[in-house]
């Protein structure tokens, strides 16, 4: 029995599921890993996604790599489509059909959206986002602030944390979504506080690996997922489908 190989391009925020359901897939699963927050420069996402997609065909041209994937796993929703225009070349990409990570750890773009619509305005936290990405606490407002004040006087630095934090004014509520496969106490109680210095309503939900298992079972059911074809590039659709492979002309 042949194995059926999978390399994920995912973003570090999915670092604790996807590397849990890697270990215990039936497939052989790599992962490379990108940073946190490239969703914010949706242009400089999809340099990276090109970037590391290139970096692995070359690794196959100069014989570094042992085994080559059946398939490459993009670990991204739409993110502000910095997805968008990505190329198959001779191995299928396959993509969830999501706007973005919230979707998948919740375990449905259906389930985001739902929320979306009760909990308009809603600032979301879990264990990855925590521990890769920049949280509006006080904390990091502070730190902010005395580097503007070493950079650029205390007077300016004042007004350049007021521009910074003009984005809170957007979110009245912050939601923490649990994790069947790491949930530290501590972190549930971070998002409390970040709610209460920031003048937000708090709340919390369970989440749902499922999305994030089936990226590395190669569980991928065309109502949720893309499969990209070779000869094809990645298009947005701006409808519920999200997304949609195209030839590449």
């Amino acid at each position: 029995m042949s194995l059926i190989r999978i390399h994920i391009i995912a973003c570090r925020v999915f670092s604790r599921e996807l590397s849990y359901f890697a270990s215990q897939s039936p497939r052989v699963v790599d992962i490379t890993w990108l940073p946190q927050g490239l969703h914010d420069t949706p242009d400089l996402l999809r340099k990276m996604l090109m970037y590391t997609l290139d970096n692995l065909y070359y690794q196959r041209e100069k014989r570094l790599l042992k085994h080559w994937p059946d398939f490459i796993v993009i670990g991204y929703g739409l993110c502000s489509n910095g997805i968008v225009g990505l190329e198959s070349r001779d191995t299928p990409l396959v993509i969830p059909k999501a706007d973005d990570c919230i979707a998948l750890f919740l375990g449905s773009q259906k389930r985001y959206l739902d929320l979306f619509e009760k909990y308009n305005g809603t600032y979301w936290l879990n264990n990855g986002w925590i521990e890769t990405g920049e949280i509006p606490s006080r904390d990091t407002f502070d730190k902010k602030y005395h580097e503007y004040v070493r950079l650029y006087g205390e007077e300016n630095a004042e007004y350049l944390l007021s521009q910074d934090k003009l984005w809170v004014n957007n979110y009245n509520t912050c939601v923490y979504i649990s994790s069947s496969v790491y949930d530290c106490p501590y972190y549930p109680q971070i998002a409390q506080r970040i709610a209460e210095e920031n003048g937000w309503e708090y709340r919390s939900f369970d989440g749902d690996t499922r999305l994030i298992r089936a990226m590395t079972e190669g569980r991928w059911n065309e109502d949720e997922f893309l499969i990209c074809p070779a000869g094809c590039r990645v298009e947005a659709t701006y409808d519920e489908t999200k997304i949609r492979a195209v030839p590449v002309l």
